[in-house]
């Protein structure tokens, strides 16, 4: 979670703008765990994620010294990553850990959003593509990353790809 909170507001030097205040839509503030009791209830406006990492965000206090940490980090991976990509590099990461989850596990392994996440919290251009089904006719993919506004190199290779492995097919009959 640290590591996505300086992309947010990346100018931003002083304490970062919490989670929470994201949830209130500039009204009045949200108590996660009431929002947690309206959940159960059907009556939240908030998914169980955004609330659960609310929750979260109220146990783990981060101070001016470790967002300057965490913005370091992230900083430090992006010059990596676009050092490494240079203006023709595509790289080819898993979508998730595993083949298409049931409805809901997710929940139950919060953080293989990073998968995705890291690369939105980057700020680099990424292109899902679907490759086809595996032998258990699960949906198969895999993110395509370039380096920053190298969108049309994501594009193109997801493009290929997909042809080449026969891209998205429906997985059970309609």
């Amino acid at each position: 979670m640290p590591l996505f909170r300086p992309s947010v507001f990346p100018d931003r030097q002083e304490e970062p703008l919490k989670f929470v205040d994201l949830l209130s839509g500039h009204g009045k503030p949200i108590n996660p765990l009431w929002e947690l009791v309206k959940w159960c209830l059907g009556l939240s406006v908030h998914t169980i994620p955004a609330i659960g990492l609310a929750l979260l965000e109220e146990k783990l206090k981060y101070s001016s010294e470790k967002y300057k940490k965490f913005t370091a980090v992230r900083e430090s991976l992006h010059k990596e990553l676009v050092e490494m990509l240079g203006d023709d590099g595509v790289f080819l990461y898993p979508s998730h850990p595993t083949v298409a989850p049931k409805h809901h596990v997710p929940l139950t392994r919060p953080f293989n959003f990073a998968y995705t996440g890291v690369f939105n919290a980057l700020g680099l251009p990424v292109t899902q593509c679907p490759l086809g089904l595996n032998a258990k006719g699960l949906p198969l993919g895999i993110q395509v990353v370039a380096g920053p506004f190298n969108d049309h190199l994501t594009l193109a290779v997801a493009q290929y790809l997909e042809k080449s492995f026969g891209g998205w097919v429906c997985p059970g009959k309609l």
